[in-house]
Formats: C-alpha cells, sequence, structure tokens
C-alpha cells in the first residue's frame, strides 16, 4: 500500500492511499464467495448461481461494500501507524472513490488532527478564591426563592385582573360580522399581551382592571402562522371574553407549611436553605478557581485550532440559542436576529473552548492522567443512584449510545483541573456580590406549580 501524508495547514492533513490491484481483487473475490454461499435467487439453488447472475444482481452493491471496507481498514490502519490525532471525523465522499477489480484503489482524505504547541510553567499558577459569606439576607433570599418554587397560580373570586396575572378567556374572531373562529380555554398573560400563542397589541392596556366577564375587541391581522390555517392573513374582529382571572400565590413561611415539607419546623428548614447557599457558594468558588486557571493557561500558549471542529462547537451554540429563544417566545421569523448579532461572539467563545480542551489534553499527556476502568464503574454507579436505576443499565445506555466515550473524555478533564488546582498558588479574596432578589414566575414557566 502506497501512504502519502500532506500537510496542508497547522490542523489540516491530507491523506493519500492506493491500494494495490491485487488486494482489490483479492477482496472482491472474497465478497463474491461470500454472496454466493448465502444469497438466494429464484429459480437457482442456494450455492449453485452463476457469477453472472450474482455479479448483474448485486455487482453494484458488492463493488460499494468493498470499496468502504477497504478504505475505512486501510484508513484507519495509517492513521494508527502514523500517530494521527484526528480531532474531528473526516467525512469520505465514496461516491468520488473509484472501484474496478483491474485497477487500484486511490483515494485522498481531507483530515483535521490536533494542534502542535508546547506548554509548560502551569504549576504553581497564582489564583483568588472568592472568600465564603452566608448572611441572614442571603438566606431570606434564599427562602423567598424557595417560597416561590413552591407556590402556585389560584383562581381569584373577586377583583380585577393584574399585570403580573394569568387569564382564561375564549375568543371569537369576526369578519364583516359574521363569526369565522372561535376558542376556548386559552391561556392570556396580561404583562406580554398574549393570548394562547397570539401576540394582541393593546391587550395589556385593555386588560388591566378587567373582571372575570368582561370582554374586549380588538382589530388585528391574523399572523402567517395563526392555528387556523385558512384564516391566516385576514383582518378580523378579535372578540376576547375573560372567564378566569389567577394569581400567583406564594405559601406563608410559617411551621405548618415547613412540617408539610417534612421538616421539624421553620427554623430546620431555614438551617437546611443556609447549608444549600453556603454548598453552591463552594461550589461557585470552586468554578471561580477553575475559570482563572483557564484563562491564565490560554495565555501561556497561542496556536491554531482546526476550523471544522470551531464550526461544529458553533452550529451546536447557536441550536441551544434557538431552542432557547423559541422558549420564550420570541417569534421564529425573528429568532436568526439576535442569534447573528453575536455569531462573532459565538466563534470567538468556540474557539476558546476548542483551545481549552487542548491544552488539558496537552496536560494530561504530560502528566500521564488517566481514566481507569474502575472510576468509570464508579461514577456510572454514582450516576445510577442518581437516577434510581441499576448500574449495569446506565452503562448498557451510554454504551449503546456513544456516551460512554464522552464520559472518559469529561472525567479525564476533570482530574486535569483538579491537578492544577493541587498544584496552584490558591489566595483568599473578596466575597461574592449579592444575589439578585428572587421573581414570582409566571404560570407555564420553569418554578410556576400547575394549579
Amino acid at each position: 500500500m502506497q501512504i502519502e501524508i500532506e500537510e496542508t495547514g497547522p490542523c489540516t492533513r491530507v491523506v493519500k492511499i492506493e491500494i494495490p490491484q491485487e488486494k482489490v481483487h483479492e477482496q472482491i473475490e472474497k465478497s463474491y464467495a461470500e454472496l454466493h454461499k448465502t444469497v438466494f435467487v429464484k429459480g437457482f439453488r442456494k450455492g449453485h448461481i452463476p457469477r453472472r447472475v450474482l455479479v448483474k444482481r448485486f455487482g453494484e452493491d458488492v463493488l460499494d461494500g468493498v470499496k468502504r471496507t477497504l478504505v475505512g481498514e486501510n484508513f484507519d490502519k495509517v492513521v494508527e501507524e502514523h500517530s494521527l490525532k484526528i480531532a474531528v471525523p473526516p467525512k469520505i465522499d465514496f461516491e468520488k472513490i473509484e472501484i474496478a477489480p483491474d485497477k487500484p484503489l486511490a483515494l485522498a482524505i481531507t483530515v483535521e488532527v490536533f494542534p502542535q504547541f508546547t506548554i509548560d510553567n502551569y504549576k504553581g499558577l497564582p489564583v483568588e478564591r472568592p472568600a465564603i459569606q452566608v448572611e441572614a439576607e442571603d438566606v431570606g433570599r434564599a427562602l423567598e426563592a424557595f417560597r416561590l418554587r413552591h407556590g402556585e397560580f389560584r383562581k381569584l373570586d373577586e377583583g380585577e385582573i393584574a399585570e403580573h396575572d394569568a387569564a382564561v378567556c375564549h375568543a371569537v374572531a369576526l369578519q364583516n360580522g359574521e363569526e369565522i373562529w372561535r376558542e376556548t380555554e386559552l391561556a392570556a398573560h396580561v404583562a406580554a399581551s398574549t393570548l394562547g400563542s397570539l401576540e394582541v397589541p393593546g391587550l395589556k392596556d385593555a386588560f388591566l382592571g378587567a373582571r372575570a366577564g368582561d370582554t374586549r375587541t380588538f382589530r388585528l391581522t391574523l399572523p402567517a402562522d395563526f392555528a387556523a390555517e385558512e384564516h391566516r392573513g385576514k383582518e378580523v374582529d378579535l372578540e376576547v371574553t375573560l372567564d378566569e382571572v389567577r394569581r400567583f400565590e406564594a405559601p406563608p413561611a410559617t411551621d405548618e407549611w415547613a412540617q408539610s415539607l417534612q421538616f421539624e419546623n421553620l427554623a430546620d428548614l431555614r438551617k437546611e436553605i443556609e447549608d444549600s447557599v453556603r454548598r453552591q457558594r463552594e461550589a461557585d468558588a470552586d468554578d471561580a478557581v477553575h475559570d482563572r486557571i483557564a484563562e491564565q493557561l490560554l495565555q501561556l500558549t497561542d496556536f491554531d485550532v482546526p476550523p471544522g471542529l470551531v464550526d461544529h462547537l458553533v452550529e451546536r451554540t447557536k441550536e441551544r440559542q434557538r431552542m432557547a429563544l423559541l422558549y420564550r417566545g420570541v417569534p421564529k421569523e425573528e429568532i436568526d436576529k439576535p442569534i447573528e448579532a453575536r455569531a462573532a461572539k459565538t466563534r470567538e467563545e468556540s474557539t476558546r473552548q476548542c483551545k481549552l480542551y487542548f491544552i488539558l489534553e496537552k496536560i494530561a499527556d504530560q502528566e500521564k492522567i488517566f481514566v481507569t476502568e474502575d472510576d468509570v464503574r464508579l461514577r456510572i454507579q454514582a450516576i445510577a443512584l442518581n437516577y434510581r436505576r441499576r448500574p449495569e443499565e446506565v452503562a448498557s445506555e451510554f454504551e449503546r449510545t456513544g456516551r460512554l466515550s464522552a464520559l472518559r473524555q469529561e472525567m479525564r478533564e476533570e482530574k486535569v483541573r483538579d491537578f492544577l488546582v493541587q498544584h496552584a498558588n490558591v489566595q483568599q479574596a473578596g466575597a461574592p456580590a449579592d444575589a439578585a432578589p428572587p421573581q414570582a414566575p409566571r404560570e407555564g414557566e420553569p418554578g410556576a406549580a400547575e394549579s
């Protein structure tokens, strides 16, 4: 087999392979021999099908299968023998690779590899660790947030609707005085001026102060994504009747409420919340140390990263941004604007993430930091315990879905980060800033209990 590896960039190589005609012919003959023993063709006894019939019926499939087998086996062999550290699995266009029994098989595959760089002086990095302080005000804010998470929207029997209330309505769309559409049990968010998924300009001003049974009329054009397709784009009079007002209520902070949550009393609940706040502050401080070490690591060296890997991270980040905007109710036609507005920042962050990944890999190799099978087994046991599943079930699922490799990689990075912290010069710094006061959720948002 003839092999040539051409360096075409800091992180790109072109792997050229020529497989001898004898090997190609041998593999084709082997495939036809196996096919001859196993395939069934009507009119012929199994194992007695003429070669010409096999070639006519299965020739293209045989050649394609041989091509894929030879390319895969020989490419993997070259990668191993030449110690190529592939950063991104290559995309192989098999359609452009020609194969024939009387010719050698030639191919050229462009791959992205790990960047070449050196890094030292990563031990003894000076790092400030935020001091941990938990004041009574912190516990009070956390208790208030806890109360809000256990609150719910309750029906308001009397009174006027306020800005942060939710409502249940029914609506009728009229065109030239004739009803063309009707819907009941529509959720209305007054503050957002929305009725179900429909934006209704002026709904907030019209409904503030209204009571159950009141009706308001709005003139609007039904949007292009309106539920009833046949009415999209029509200008209508929308009559909206307020059927029910719901107001968010948090439970009172009393001993009785704490006891309903299996605490001895309110003081016991506050103590648990205080411990939880402290644990979170400790975790935040640990994260701050890791982040500050990461920033210094990035300053110790510089190198190019595989562009395909950056592109992959950029697209994955954009998809997460897209899902977040959809969840927030941003109209589909407006979603791409904020994503493109921060496209440069997204690429910058993805490039940083790539560089940090390669730096941690380099340190792991230099310090011989590995993840053992016992490490993986213990982590899977912990995951299984959290989800109340059997460890062998979790291990099987991770193996089946290809997540076991990602788990090992994540665990190795954790070990490297811990190693760097252990060898850093860590000093205590000031306390973190106070947290923002909690806000009551809107009905239908995470944290709002269903009534």
